[in-house]
């Protein structure tokens, strides 16, 4: 009876001990599962950027831990269906005007971050020489092709210099294209136009035509160019931590280029330019201080929020309205 009673009390230890192991075991596996095995990111070539210089030298996968894969796109409205099917979990430097239209059509993303802000250098219309078309007679382009990388910071361009130009969208043929499609059929003159971005694209497109808009007049009409980066609200529930990795390492870097310290042959080699052309667009660049974003992009009346409401009623159709509060698809929480 003794023997019993006592074989009976150690079991229960037994037991105990065996399910509080089962326990911590379960608990420990949820933590490891929610942790990504692989980071995926999306972020495009002739588009140079401190933070490339980590990419090349594996700071994020030494950071995160895990290996990284980027994979680099034409457009960010690429981005955002490669997000949708799973294949990218962080976007770098997607365009505002794809972003908006993700959010539109009810897609989960998030804005966490302003990556780059840009003049007409970065983003422009270029007008075929042959067409003897210019800001002062632009109406003539109605009736004519023109290339847009549609569902881009290109057409949110395109759209604008319209606007200041006096010429009507609607009544042009408007033909969805890359921009090393979009420069190459401007120079064939397949097009009177061509709206694009990236710096061989524009300068390819420059050897057959001319700025419909300088820098300066576009800036003095407000168009100007605001890149992001965006997370699957998947990734960002599971991952929060890898988020905010990401974001502090890409400010180092911004930190780093500001102090003159950038590697930029490694960063032109990376973004298929030479060392010269990716200084020249680097320096038309700004990488907003994460002090900067809060102060004046984000909140109610920020720089962000407004070029968010704008554009978002923009490109807002009847299936894809624009969103009455677009602060639900933005957070600071993860800026370092």
């Amino acid at each position: 009876l003794i023997i019993n009673k006592l074989y009976r009390g150690n079991m229960k230890k037994i037991i105990s001990t065996i399910l509080g192991m089962m326990i911590a075991f379960s608990l420990n596996a949820s933590v490891a599962n929610a942790a990504a095995k692989e980071v995926r990111i999306a972020f495009f070539l002739e588009w140079a950027s401190p933070n490339q210089e980590d990419k090349v030298k594996g700071a994020f996968a030494k950071a995160f831990g895990v290996p990284v894969k980027w994979t680099n796109f034409a457009t960010g409205g690429e981005m955002t269906e490669a997000m949708m099917s799973g294949d990218i979990d962080i976007s770098y430097s997607q365009g505002l005007t794809p972003f908006v239209n993700a959010v539109n059509s009810k897609k989960p993303i998030t804005l966490v971050d302003v990556s780059i802000l840009y003049g007409m250098k970065g983003t422009t219309c270029v007008v075929a020489n042959s067409a003897g078309i210019t800001k002062a007679n632009g109406s003539a382009l109605e009736g004519k092709k023109v290339a847009v990388a549609l569902g881009t910071m290109a057409d949110y361009v395109f759209k604008e210099t319209m606007r200041v130009v006096g010429a009507n969208p609607s009544k042009m043929t408007v033909i969805d294209m890359v921009p090393e499609d979009a420069a190459v059929a401007l120079a064939n003159g397949d097009v009177s136009m061509a709206c694009l971005f990236g710096k061989k694209s524009i300068a390819t497109a420059l050897k057959s035509g001319k700025l419909m808009l300088t820098v300066q007049e576009a800036s003095d009409n407000g168009i100007a160019g605001i890149d992001i980066t965006s997370v699957t609200n998947k990734f960002l529930k599971e991952n929060p931590g890898m988020v905010k990795t990401f974001l502090e390492i890409t400010h180092a870097a911004n930190d780093r280029y500001k102090a003159g310290k950038s590697d930029f042959n490694t960063i032109a080699k990376d973004a298929t330019m030479d060392v010269k052309s990716t200084k020249d667009q680097m320096a038309s660049f700004g990488f907003p201080s994460t002090k900067q974003q809060k102060k004046e992009y984000f909140g109610n009346k920020g720089i962000l929020m407004t070029y968010l409401n704008v554009m978002g009623k923009m490109f807002a159709t009847a299936e894809n309205p624009a969103l009455k509060n677009y602060s639900k698809v933005v957070t600071t929480k993860y800026l370092p």
